[in-house]
């Protein structure tokens, strides 16, 4: 099974994959996340985003979990609406957030001024491989 996370130590830096980082998708522009400049989004020719880069305390986040390969899990909406899920940890969201460009897929926080990552929700199931995400 593919790692969903890997963290960089000379760099500082992480990143969470949301498909798989052998089939050499086309990235055609990168942004920052609204509210949070550590979390960089490499977007995708054909996919709303390849993969997330995690920089400074965020990144820090996934050191010691890229190891460990947390996975995806599947949920359902109240509204019978499928999505992928990815917790850092168990602590509860208190904010949301998109990005324009890919409002199906939200990042979630533990605090309100958005410092505190703690995971995805991917509400475009239908762009992304089940099979990578969930294994």
């Amino acid at each position: 099974m593919e790692r969903h996370m890997t963290f960089d130590d000379d760099a500082g830096m992480g990143y969470i994959y949301l498909t798989e980082p052998l089939k050499h998708h086309t990235i055609t522009k990168t942004d920052e996340l609204p509210l949070n400049e550590s979390i960089v989004l490499d977007f995708g020719k054909g996919i709303p985003i390849i993969g997330i880069e995690l920089e400074g305390e965020t990144a820090l986040k996934i050191k010691g979990l890229a190891d460990e390969m947390p996975t995806f899990t599947k949920g359902t909406t109240a509204d019978g609406e499928s999505y992928y899920s990815l917790r850092l940890n168990d602590e509860l969201v208190k904010r949301s957030v998109t990005h324009p460009d890919a409002k199906k897929i939200v990042f979630l926080f533990s605090d309100p001024d958005c410092r505190e990552f703690i995971g995805i929700d991917i509400y475009d199931t239908k762009s992304y491989d089940e099979s990578f995400l969930i294994g």
